[in-house]
């Protein structure tokens, strides 16, 4: 399995033998589990990639010029990530109630999910950490506001006060980067998107994750702590920050200065 599936692969298929073998066992059938004595499956380390600075503003140059880009909505998605450093589904969750552009913050609440029957949702973050308010850049802070300039136009031009009032309400409509036809947008389908553009770019090994650890990366070598980038993930702890990508509930961890340089 390892040799011809990978090592995750390998190791799914050991605990389903590991029980099967121990529910024998249990029962009297095996004298013992076998599957423990077995070797451990290696699994190699990947050194984690993030973008460089420079990367980081080349491909947002290169997906404002994509058209396909444009259509699905993805630059502005992704200058999103590449300024917070949010997981896919959190920055599909922000609404405009999160949104405070006069302070220049975006308040992380929770994280877009499709659950099997419903549909997608909302659920709690990963971590009660998750739970977070950031500054975000200057320039994020005006994409910000010429999305919701954008929406709020579109309803005054139709004269509908209750239509204003939805963009500042808790519903699904009130997404901050919706479904072309309203309402929530699929993490799965974005991340499908994702890969075409980037590709299209240059940058076919960049994912979704990719800019959780640029912006890691980038808060490293501007000097700031651990403890500031957990704090702007969301992690709970500085070693996951450290060991896998290079919080307390702060508003400002010093990433937005560090992050202006993507303008």
């Amino acid at each position: 399995m390892a040799a011809r599936h990978g090592p995750a692969a390998a190791k799914t298929c050991r605990s389903i033998v590991s029980g099967l073998c121990g529910l024998a066992t249990r029962h009297g059938a095996l004298p013992s589990n076998p599957v423990r004595d077995a070797a451990r499956i290696p699994q190699p380390k990947r050194q984690p990639r993030a973008l460089t600075l420079a990367e980081g503003r080349q491909l947002r140059a290169s997906l404002a010029h994509d058209q396909r880009a444009v259509e699905r909505d993805l630059p502005d998605l992704v200058s999103a990530l590449m300024a917070t450093g949010l997981r896919i589904g959190e920055a599909l969750a922000l609404r405009w109630a999160d949104v405070d552009l006069t302070a220049g913050t975006l308040t992380v609440r929770g994280t877009v999910v499709r659950v099997d029957g419903r549909g997608l949702m909302i659920k709690d973050t990963k971590t009660a950490a998750g739970v977070r308010t950031l500054v975000v850049p200057s320039w994020c802070v005006e994409m910000l506001g010429r999305r919701r300039d954008a929406v709020f136009g579109r309803f005054m031009g139709k004269g509908v006060q209750k239509g204003v009032q939805k963009c500042v309400d808790n519903s699904s409509s009130d997404a901050v980067f919706p479904a072309q036809l309203g309402g929530l947008r699929d993490p799965g389908n974005t991340r499908a998107d994702f890969r075409d553009a980037f590709r299209a770019a240059g940058f076919p090994w960049v994912t979704a994750h990719t800019f959780r650890r640029s912006v890691a990366t980038w808060m490293d070598e501007g000097g700031l702590t651990a403890r500031a980038a957990a704090d702007q993930l969301g992690h709970a702890r500085p070693s996951i920050t450290q060991d896998v990508y290079y919080g307390r509930k702060v508003a400002s961890t010093g990433a937005a200065s560090v992050l202006e340089s993507l303008a």
